[in-house]
């Protein structure tokens, strides 16, 4: 399961900077040559769940390096998007983690949105990767 610690300790370990400013998204990850940098706007997360879900995904984007400038092509765009949440549906959200979480009981989407204390569009975004993208039963 996702912690917040996961994201801070891998940034303190690689040296990546974490910083709070007004931004274009809730969350970005900007890279200048080998230097690393996670801006996070608190005014546009607004909660501990949209913290920890925008978190996971940047951790994709860092863990990958699946990054693009702001003025790529959509493709682009969408390549670097994909492979962060695959990594970070991979390592938090994996199939194995999804059916633990609905032989518990949890098995709508806001249910297990409630369970890993993720956005449910993530839960949504994870489902849809594992069952459609991979072809796993879940």
């Amino acid at each position: 399961m996702y912690e917040l610690t996961d994201f801070y300790e891998y940034c303190q370990n690689q040296g990546v900077e974490v910083g709070l400013h007004p931004l274009p998204a809730p969350a970005m990850t900007l890279r200048d040559g080998g230097w690393y940098c996670v801006g996070l706007d608190f005014a546009k997360l607004g909660t501990i769940r949209a913290l920890r879900t925008a978190t996971m995904h940047e951790l994709g984007h860092l863990r990958t390096g699946a990054l693009h400038k702001v003025d790529s092509p959509y493709q682009l765009v969408a390549q670097s998007e994909y492979r962060a949440n695959a990594d970070s549906f991979g390592r938090y959200l994996n199939p194995q983690a999804l059916r633990q979480a609905m032989r518990a009981g949890f098995r709508e989407p806001w249910e297990l949105a409630e369970y890993f204390d993720l956005e449910e569009s993530c839960i949504r975004q994870a489902l849809y990767y594992w069952t459609e993208c991979r072809g796993i039963a879940i």
